[in-house]
């Protein structure tokens, strides 16, 4: 999304965070924010540094089905801007949803 976003970028980051519940990938046509974009009604964009909440029994489709929370660090306009949290405001968003989804 950025430039300097590269397959070589990426495989850098994945080496700083390792774990085997974790899959990384590549997306270099931006596939899978364009179908997030449009399964939260944003069809014209490309999701990015978004975080989405979705119950255990959610059914997958052609498209990601709605999460039931979710929140982002755009500023960009098109993106909900009450749901944007930075910094301690998004650790608490983060903390308060996995505590109510998942207790």
């Amino acid at each position: 999304m950025k430039e300097g976003d590269t397959y070589e970028a990426a495989k850098k980051a994945v080496a700083k965070f390792e774990d085997e519940r974790v899959q990384h990938f590549y997306d270099s046509r931006q596939a899978a924010g364009r179908a997030f974009a449009r399964s939260l009604g944003y069809a014209d964009n490309i999701v990015w540094d978004f975080y989405l909440f979705y119950p255990l029994q959610s059914e997958w489709a052609d498209l990601p089905p709605q999460p039931e929370i979710y929140m982002h660090q755009l500023r960009n306009r098109w993106a909900d801007q009450a749901r944007l949290f930075e910094k301690d405001a998004l650790a608490e968003k983060f903390s308060e949803t996995m505590q109510s989804m998942f207790p």
